[in-house]
């Protein structure tokens, strides 16, 4: 029979508790503890996944160039395209 989901939180909860007393987990291991518990529990799959931090946007990491850095790289003032 299929668990409501605050169940199973509370399931996997315990679970990661339980087992940061013993060893370091990282956020693989959460993972597959959390799609275990939900999977023992009826789920096919974890409907709400530990997000991944995204790296904030650096535009200087940026492969996009602007047509004024291709003009200048090229010794063409903005105006002079025109």
């Amino acid at each position: 029979m299929k668990k409501a989901y605050t169940e199973i939180e509370e399931i996997i909860e315990n679970r990661i508790a339980k087992l940061n007393e013993d060893y370091e987990l990282d956020r693989f291991d959460i993972r597959e503890i959390r799609l275990k518990a939900y999977k023992e529990n009826g789920w096919s799959y974890d409907p709400f996944p530990e997000d991944e931090e995204e790296e904030p946007w650096d535009p200087d990491n940026c492969h996009y160039r602007t047509m004024y850095d291709l003009q200048l790289e090229a010794g063409m003032g903005y105006w002079a395209f025109f």
